[in-house]
């Protein structure tokens, strides 16, 4: 998956698992066959719903999720928001994987999924509450020191993100970090990153991972008025499963 830069980016500093951003992206199987409708959430605003089919005769291994599509469709009232049409369902084979991100505009979304014929109460997946098999991908934009937290079970780890050496060659961050989740908490708990450098969590335990700016580090030219050369545009690193 490749998703481009927008102007919201440079003023989101921290990330949260549970409300998801251009930022972040999760990952997540959905091992038994079958329907699943899920519902995608904004703090002040309404829902966009989507169905999924778990389907073994299905050869698609991974299927993207663009929430804020979802979103945007649902809120121009084109629609009733629990139609299923093309444009809102997936389908996945059980041992392929479902990536939930946001393309564009300033995020916040958090998503629920459940059996689309079963107890409408029973939850399948929510992204507020990660669990084992899950996977958080996280980039980190500004240069500086933050904190690492796992809300749900106090686990917490320290990050680094450096500033960039100015080059005569554009700029690109290095391949992503990866850190476990688990029982143990954060594995390794200390991570030092390039600035736009990913970082995969691997999850092992119930978690909503929040990832908070503590002292920003604005280099040694800080009043500068423009960005060091290559910054201006880059991917979201490719999950490798």
């Amino acid at each position: 998956m490749h998703l481009t830069f927008d102007q919201h980016l440079f003023s989101q500093s921290g990330l949260d698992s549970g409300s998801l951003t251009l930022l972040g992206s999760i990952v997540h199987s959905f091992h038994e066959p079958g329907e699943y409708r899920g519902s995608v959430h904004k703090v002040g605003g309404g829902q966009a719903v989507f169905y999924i089919s778990v389907d073994k005769n299905s050869s698609a291994a991974q299927v993207n999720i663009d929430l804020a599509a979802l979103r945007e469709y649902a809120g121009t009232g084109d629609q009733h928001c629990c139609d299923k049409r093309a444009d809102n369902h997936f389908t996945v084979n059980p041992k392929g994987y479902v990536v939930f991100h946001v393309s564009r505009g300033s995020g916040g979304f958090d998503v629920h999924v459940r059996r689309a014929v079963e107890d409408q109460k029973e939850r399948v997946f929510n992204s507020q509450q990660l669990e084992a098999g899950d996977i958080f991908s996280a980039v980190i934009i500004r240069p500086g020191l933050y904190s690492v937290v796992n809300q749900l079970e106090r686990a917490k780890a320290e990050l680094t993100v450096t500033y960039p050496e100015i080059d005569k060659v554009a700029y690109r961050p290095p391949a992503p970090e990866r850190i476990q989740v688990s029982s143990k908490g954060f594995e390794p708990a200390r991570v030092e990153l390039k600035p736009g450098q990913g970082l995969v969590f691997d999850v092992k335990v119930s978690a909503r991972i929040v990832i908070d700016l503590i002292k920003p580090d604005d280099g040694p030219t800080h009043d500068r008025k423009t960005p060091p050369r290559g910054w201006s545009k880059h991917a979201l690193p490719e999950i490798k499963l």
